[in-house]
């Protein structure tokens, strides 16, 4: 549930990749810079917050409010503003990418006077004015997942490390299983370039370890990689390996691996996103080993945390969530992933 359109500094998100996939990150050098910074450092500075009776107002918009991940990564900054007892989180009604909604509810929110501000830029041309706008009363502007320059944060996570996961683990399985020869097929979004680590990575690896990738093309969402997978079997009948760009093309393929009737015993499948459909599959226990799963119920907790370390100058303001390998190898991870969406 990536994204299926692009257009120029502007996102266009569905479903899981509504949150996830979405939107890649700002740029390597803030990859870099950021990717030491653990989420223990980000949740103890924001653990002092509330002292000395301070309370704060964070709001978070969204550009598909809608998408079920979006949903459940909102709840859990409530719930992180709950436990903290000092935070109060607004969330807007954004849906299906429309600019002119973000823009009102920024507005507003800037009009009221909130203490920080994160928002998933649907157009960081159209947002920079009021960002200037919030930025000069004070008030702190992060980016979730998309980048705009001179933001105060980033909330987000590492799309390298989401292909590497996959990756390795495919490489590992045909190690164990002695597969000769493997053949892969690997789904890709090459209108999105940002995210294109979950590919590239995925390459990288392969041909380090012998693995052939018969085909890469395009794929988002089921019913595109159902079709995918599909012509590729048909052409591939000895086909060992599927790497989805997202577990939505990933489960569509797992679909036509299903319907052609192939041995899953001798077959390695894997998602990224770790979204209900992927993780459900997962469960199953059958050809779909596993996701480079988004710990939706931390990242949702950073919206608040990385804002308060902004608003009070402590603590870091730029991190990535990790992503994790969510297998039937470690049921009870995968039990923890598959509750953050009930």
């Amino acid at each position: 549930m990536i994204t299926q359109t692009f257009l120029p500094r502007r996102f266009a998100l569905t479903g899981l990749a509504a949150l996830a996939g979405a939107m890649g990150v700002a740029s390597w050098a803030v990859a870099q810079d950021i990717s030491s910074v653990t989420m223990e450092e980000v949740r103890a500075a924001a653990d002092t917050a509330c002292e000395g009776g301070k309370t704060y107002k964070i709001a978070y918009s969204h550009s598909v409010s809608e998408a079920a991940i979006v949903k459940q990564v909102r709840r859990f900054a409530d719930e992180r503003a709950a436990e903290l007892g000092c935070v109060e989180v607004l969330h807007d009604n954004t849906q299906a990418n429309n600019l002119e909604q973000q823009l009102n509810a920024v507005q507003g929110w800037i009009t009221l006077g909130v203490n920080a501000i994160v928002v998933t830029p649907i157009d960081p041309q159209a947002l920079a004015p009021l960002q200037k706008q919030a930025q000069d009363a004070g008030i702190k502007w992060l980016t979730y997942l998309g980048e705009m320059d001179n933001s105060d944060g980033f909330v987000g996570f590492n799309h390298s490390q989401s292909g590497q996961l996959v990756a390795d683990a495919a490489v590992a399985w045909a190690k164990a299983n002695n597969v000769e020869n493997p053949e892969a097929l690997v789904t890709t979004l090459t209108g999105l370039p940002l995210l294109s680590p979950r590919w590239t990575e995925v390459e990288r690896i392969f041909k380090e370890n012998g693995i052939t990738i018969v085909s890469m093309q395009d794929s988002a969402d089921e019913a595109s990689g159902l079709k995918v997978a599909e012509t590729v079997i048909t052409q591939n009948p000895g086909l060992d390996i599927i790497i989805g760009l997202n577990d939505n093309s990933a489960v569509g393929a797992y679909r036509a691996v299903k319907v052609a009737g192939m041995d899953e015993t001798k077959m390695f499948i894997a998602g990224q996103d770790g979204d209900p459909s992927g993780l459900a599959a997962v469960n199953e226990g059958g050809a779909y080993r596993g996701s480079a799963a988004i710990q939706i119920n931390t990242l949702g907790a950073n919206i608040v945390n990385q804002a308060l370390n902004a608003i009070n100058g402590n603590g870091p303001t730029s991190a990535y969530t990790p992503t994790v390998w969510a297998s039937k190898d470690d049921q009870a991870l995968l039990d923890q992933l598959l509750a953050n969406y009930q």
